[in-house]
């Protein structure tokens, strides 16, 4: 299911869930949960998407009638967004002219969900204001979207809303994390385009049952549930995920030595010429680009630059394409090895500058993608089967005897590095050539039973427990500590550049010019809260 006026930013709730969600399967979408009666929640959204229609064309009448440098907050507020969360059962919006104060710093949220400051926070600004800079006038000091976050972080408040008229956020606490989370709807959109799916997720997820009536009831609300879910499905997404790379190496490892086209490399084994450790090291470059390539093209951070020729990619070259394939692949039905030859293509796409030029793609300039990362395989065939096989492990993963699609957009760059430090508990071993008629059976493209093809039976990869994660102390780092230690080790440099009597440029400048070590690299967990942490702060310094 797309929504494509709805953003998850972070993965706040991913839009797994928000499908659940959409679907009603999930819990806390029952009429009674909505305090409906006498009607189905589909019944009480066709109501609500009638009323906001209304609303957005008063809003818009009203709009219309304002002179060009007529402030619109008034409008936004009472003619638009009071009436839509009226509509979605807030009961009693109420404006709060005073700022609140919070450890000597002033607040001015605009309104709560009722008339007390421990109800949930409500920051509304006029639709000609971004939500993502300060006013030109310079109150508040903060954008509507830093204000209310900042909020958050300081208060015991959990969740809150921020909106423009145009787009309606929902934010929660994230004191601990070093990247914006929110989950945006576009209302414009939503409303212009007539987009209802969309406004029926919109009221399932923002109706006022699911928010937190004070800030006791936050860890209660269907939202901050909805939240959990989210967080214990990313823990579930991670284990499958770390289960489904160890799934991939095995049925690649396999597949390319037991394939009758790489005599070359079942002799150099044999041999000792090819060692198990880089056997298994370059097995692994190639499961991490395919996971590189998954995350970077659900976000749209590699391809074509050349809007025209991004069909031609998706569609022949991109890894996607395999996923799809993957997901549809009935086993046994062919044993070509074209698929695998189109991946090395794309692999040069991102490797060689002569091959990416032709359709505008940039080289990556990284080991990952390096000329000498996977040499033997580059040399290799491989069936379709046993690579979609693979990449079905890493495509899809189990929940609730249900097949799930990883969504790779929501997922934290940290988990790939956490997957990879996880693979440290394994040893690759190659086996002695196996007795002839003790192969993979049937489906083998060895032929039934094991066939002799160039003198032994076939190989086997596997990977087995060992110390190496135990001996070289490599352990995944959980995120409050990586907060700690940026805060203590980080923030101090950057505020002695920030509170320099020096232009914007050359605070920029300098803080661009920090020199970040992490001695003992894994996930990159410390290297990528650093970065942000310094892009935040390069970021405020441009916008103001």
């Amino acid at each position: 299911m797309k929504f494509t006026t709805i953003k998850s930013e972070g993965g706040l709730i991913p839009f797994d869930i928000l499908e659940k969600i959409a679907s009603a399967d999930i819990t806390g979408q029952s009429p009674r949960d909505f305090g409906i009666e006498g009607r189905t929640v589909l019944d009480e959204i066709s109501v609500a998407w009638k009323d906001a229609r209304a609303y957005w064309t008063a809003f818009n009448r009203a709009l219309n009638r304002l002179k060009p440098d007529d402030s619109t907050v008034t409008v936004t507020r009472e003619l638009w967004i009071i009436p839509l969360l009226s509509s979605l059962g807030f009961p009693g919006i109420t404006y709060f002219a005073k700022a609140d104060e919070v450890a000597g710093k002033t607040y001015a949220i605009s309104h709560r969900a009722n008339n007390t400051l421990e109800s949930m926070p409500i920051h509304i600004i006029g639709c000609k204001d971004n939500l993502d800079k300060r006013s030109e006038s310079g109150r508040p000091r903060l954008s509507a979207h830093a204000l209310v976050q900042e909020y958050l972080n300081r208060t015991e408040h959990l969740w809150a809303i921020t909106t423009n008229g145009y787009q309606l956020r929902l934010l929660r606490d994230s004191s601990k994390i070093s990247r914006p989370v929110f989950i945006e709807f576009d209302l414009q959109q939503i409303l212009e385009q007539e987009k209802f799916n969309d406004f029926a997720l919109f009221f399932r997820l923002v109706h006022f049952s699911r928010m937190p009536k004070n800030q006791s009831d936050s860890s209660n609300c269907f939202i901050e549930k909805y939240y959990d879910e989210a967080v214990n499905t990313g823990g579930r997404v991670r284990e499958k995920l770390r289960d489904g790379v160890e799934e991939a190496l095995k049925i690649l490892g396999n597949g390319f030595i037991n394939h009758p086209g790489n005599i070359w490399l079942r002799q150099s084994i044999l041999k000792d010429e090819i060692k198990e450790i880089e056997y298994y090291r370059q097995l692994l470059r190639l499961v991490y680009r395919l996971l590189f390539l998954m995350v970077s093209e659900e976000r749209s951070l590699v391809g074509p630059s050349d809007p025209e020729k991004e069909p031609i990619y998706y569609n022949y070259y991109s890894v996607n394409r395999l996923r799809e394939l993957a997901e549809s692949f009935i086993p046994g039905l062919s044993k070509p090895t074209d698929l695998w030859e189109s991946l090395l293509v794309t692999f040069k796409l991102y490797a060689d500058e002569g091959y990416g030029k032709q359709l505008s793609i940039s080289p990556l300039n990284g080991d990952l993608f390096g000329n000498h990362a996977i040499p033997y395989f580059e040399k290799c065939r491989l069936y379709n089967s046993d690579l979609l096989k693979a990449i079905k492990q890493i495509s899809q993963y189990e929940d609730n005897h249900v097949l799930r699609r990883i969504n790779y957009f929501a997922l934290n760059v940290e988990e790939l590095g956490s997957v990879y430090e996880s693979l440290l508990d394994f040893h690759p071993v190659l086996n002695s050539p196996l007795p002839l008629g003790e192969g993979r059976g049937e489906g083998s493209p060895l032929g039934r039973g094991g066939d002799e093809v160039d003198g032994v039976g076939q190989l086997s990869f596997q990977l087995v427990f060992g110390s190496e994660r135990k001996t070289t102390g490599s352990y995944y780092t959980n995120h409050d500590l990586v907060h700690e230690l940026i805060k203590s080790a980080l923030v101090p440099l950057i505020k002695r550049i920030t509170e320099k009597k020096i232009s914007n440029e050359e605070k920029i400048k300098e803080l661009l010019q920090l020199k970040v070590c992490d001695p003992a690299a894994g996930s990159g967990h410390f290297l990528l809260a650093a970065a942000r942490r310094i892009a935040e702060e390069v970021a405020v310094l441009r916008s103001g």
